[in-house]
């Protein structure tokens, strides 16, 4: 299987990101991560789940009992801030898909269902059908905001569609999460929060998906990363 959505800075959202003041020279935000064709092998993982990547599409079932899983790549060192952006398909009833930026470096087979922790993650959740920007810290949760109007137009016809997470350390610092239905449509803003727990940098960028056994879903190309020391 293969599926290219227009690798073009409108689907990326660089433009976006520059009127935001995201991104752009000023910033000293850079790409670590720049995957336009072909999604890049992942540096961690969740036990319980097969992984397949072919060129722009990594796929991933869900194996043995029902859990979360994740599987994350390292980002070579630490920034005080991180953008992330990737696409999504929804696939066979999958509980929630989420984009997370810790502050934690992981590599290899991890384990724990969900291993990553000290982060902010932007994420669609079939359980509560809602879209949630939360973070995680110490093994517990805290929830920036939720919106039941979104997630069911992602869900009705399983699109493709993506996400975008942004977190600034400091105290306070900046998280804030955007979503876009596909290609035509344009990124807009769901949620953004402040907090003052995580500041020491991020080293990672993961993704959080769930619940049953013998689910299916997908991450699609364009998949980058920006960020600044």
């Amino acid at each position: 299987m293969t599926y290219h959505p227009l690798a073009e800075t409108h689907d990326t959202g660089e433009a976006y990101w520059e009127r935001l003041g995201i991104l752009g020279s000023s910033t000293g935000m850079a790409p670590i991560i720049s995957a336009n064709k072909t999604m890049p092998s992942v540096d961690a993982y969740t036990n319980n789940q097969t992984i397949a990547i072919t060129d722009s599409v990594l796929k991933y079932t869900l194996t043995g009992g029902n859990a979360n899983r994740e599987f994350s790549w390292s980002l070579g060192a630490t920034y005080s801030k991180v953008l992330a952006v990737s696409y999504f398909q929804w696939g066979s009833t999958m509980d929630l898909q989420g984009l997370a930026i810790s502050e934690d470096a992981y590599t290899g087979d991890q384990g724990n269902p969900n291993y990553m922790d000290n982060y902010i993650r932007f994420m669609a959740y079939s359980y509560g059908n809602e879209m949630r920007l939360q973070k995680r810290v110490g093994g517990s949760y805290t929830t920036y905001g939720t919106d039941t109007t979104i997630y069911p137009e992602i869900a009705a016809y399983s699109p493709a569609y993506a996400l975008a997470v942004y977190a600034e350390v400091g105290d306070p610092g900046v998280q804030t999460g955007w979503i876009k239905f596909g290609s035509t449509s344009q990124w807009f803003q769901l949620f953004s929060g402040i907090e003052g727990d995580l500041t020491t940098g991020f080293q990672t960028v993961g993704v959080g998906v769930g619940y049953t056994g013998g689910n299916v879903g997908r991450m699609i190309s364009p998949f980058y990363v920006w960020g600044a020391a």
